[in-house]
């Protein structure tokens, strides 16, 4: 291809991230109405029939939209490789064991897993070590792992 198709199609292939942008946060805006509309009959649902903390937050947790990963993968690259690594995982991982998998430091990969976790792509978890009464391991697990 000549650097004129290139970028024309550059320009199109642009276009259509942002048109897809525009219907995503269309998409958000109608999720955060029926989600809203919805919290009475969550709360009937609730007072029937108690909800295990497990079982209510994988209600609540809903995996990352195709657009969203998309758009991790252009604007984030680097944490798109934890991203990446973390998807081959199907039980809960710490940092280092990412670390391991993307030959980069594990608090360099913490740091990447807790931004995924703010954004909703991972679950983090926090558990006590016995051994020592302040200290904690934290846990990361990708958004709709079966496990």
């Amino acid at each position: 291809m000549s650097d004129l198709q290139d970028r024309e199609l550059k320009k199109i292939l642009s276009q259509i991230l942002d048109e897809l942008k525009t219907i995503s946060q269309n998409l958000q805006s109608i999720k955060s109405s029926l989600d809203s509309s919805s919290v009475g009959s969550l709360e009937i649902s609730k007072s029937n029939a108690p909800i295990s903390d497990s079982s209510r937050s994988d209600e609540l947790t809903s995996m990352p939209s195709s657009l969203e990963i998309l758009n991790l993968q252009e604007s984030r690259p680097g944490i798109f490789k934890t991203y990446k690594a973390i998807q081959k995982k199907v039980d809960w991982v710490k940092s280092a064991d990412i670390a391991d998998m993307t030959s980069r430091s594990r608090g360099l990969e913490s740091r990447y897993l807790n931004y995924l976790a703010q954004k909703g792509f991972v679950m983090k978890k926090r558990e006590k070590i016995e051994s020592d009464s302040r200290a904690t391991e934290v846990w990361y697990r990708i958004v709709g792992a079966n496990s």
